[in-house]
């Protein structure tokens, strides 16, 4: 199964075209709808529903009680999702490490400018956590990749004159608001709800919280297949070409993914 993945990368030419491939992917979370539908079915008649769980964190204490067991039922089914995903994920990455020869990070960086019209600073970052990533320090890319991705949800949200920051009230002073805000806003803003659910169910609460754990220290030790799923995240925004930032943000992943085909020549399934 894992052979007739990767024969998506089988016409890649070089690291550039198979990086392509592994940019062009869909949401790691899968379709959310047919994700509920999976989750309502699976649920029939579960005995769960009559219990109230209470569910405790990495730091081992109680976070919250769940009454809603559909919806716990469903972030079950995305998160089971996310984990297989990331699996292939890394598998992807893999392969065009041994395939190719692993390019430098200027290259990566300026290819991603020059070809996808991306952001030059986001390319960077976006390429030193790639490097991170192929050398197997997997948790020194993870924890880029991380703050990455709530810089550049901010620096699009910025882009679409979305209000963020909150100025001083009283003692507290003016901030930027935390990364449940940014995806919350993309959501209003109209992003695709399968990649809103993937950024929800990865980052935050009450999916794999990965955000919010390293962020606090509670993990500082992340996968193979963590780090290749924050790299798909990531690759997300810094992967969006510029002039592409002011449409409707609905569109954009699919329109990144139909010009990334384009480019290719072909349409993988």
């Amino acid at each position: 199964a894992f052979r007739a993945h990767l024969r998506r990368f089988g016409r890649a030419r070089d690291w550039s075209h198979a990086l392509l491939t592994f940019l062009a992917s869909p949401s790691p979370s899968g379709d959310h709808e047919a994700n509920k539908r999976s989750a309502q079915k699976a649920a029939t008649g579960s005995i769960r529903s009559l219990i109230t769980r209470t569910v405790y964190g990495a730091h081992g204490l109680p976070e919250r009680t769940n009454d809603d067991f559909m919806e716990e039922e469903i972030t079950r089914t995305e998160t089971i999702t996310l984990s297989t995903t990331s699996i292939l994920l890394a598998l992807e990455l893999e392969h065009i490490r041994e395939r190719f020869s692993t390019p430098r990070t200027d290259e990566v960086a300026i290819w991603m400018v020059e070809t996808l019209s991306a952001d030059g600073s986001l390319a960077r970052f976006f390429s030193e956590s790639l490097a991170l990533h192929w050398a197997q320090k997997y948790s020194d890319s993870a924890r880029l990749s991380i703050p990455l991705i709530e810089s550049a949800a901010r620096g699009l949200l910025r882009t679409l004159d979305e209000p963020l920051y909150r100025t001083q009230r009283g003692d507290s002073p003016g901030r930027f608001p935390a990364m449940d805000f940014y995806v919350d806003a993309l959501a209003k803003r109209g992003l695709d709800p399968d990649w809103v659910r993937a950024l929800r169910m990865t980052l935050l609460t009450p999916g794999m919280n990965l955000r919010n754990l390293a962020a606090h220290g509670f993990t500082m030790d992340f996968s193979e297949q963590q780090s290749a799923l924050l790299l798909r995240l990531a690759g997300l925004f810094c992967s969006m070409p510029n002039d592409l930032r002011q449409q409707s943000l609905e569109a954009l992943p699919t329109m990144a993914r139909r010009r990334l085909r384009r480019r290719l020549g072909w349409v993988w399934s």
